[in-house]
């Protein structure tokens, strides 16, 4: 009972998430590259949650799981932060 309830809590994360993208991305213009993280991000839990269920852990899932996280790791340079916040709580 507990796999299901983990997997149905991680598919509500996951979809909330996805949702958020699609939101931001409809209301900004920004590089594609500052979803990259984010993107890797979700494809590590979805790779998982699949390699669980039809058990498939493994060195495949676990090579994959490491390539997508080397990956939103190096994407991380790319991502936008808003400077105006950072400098006001110094002035």
């Amino acid at each position: 009972m507990w796999p299901i309830v983990f997997t149905l809590l991680a598919v509500a994360a996951l979809s909330i998430s996805i949702n958020k993208i699609i939101k931001t991305k409809e209301t900004t213009h920004t590089d594609p590259k500052s979803r990259v993280t984010a993107i890797c991000f979700l494809l590590i839990s979805i790779v998982n949650l699949v390699g669980y269920w039809l058990n498939f852990l493994g060195v495949i899932t676990m090579a994959l799981t490491l390539a997508l996280l080397i990956t939103g790791a190096y994407f991380v340079r790319y991502m936008q932060t808003d400077h105006r916040e950072n400098h006001l709580g110094k002035e």
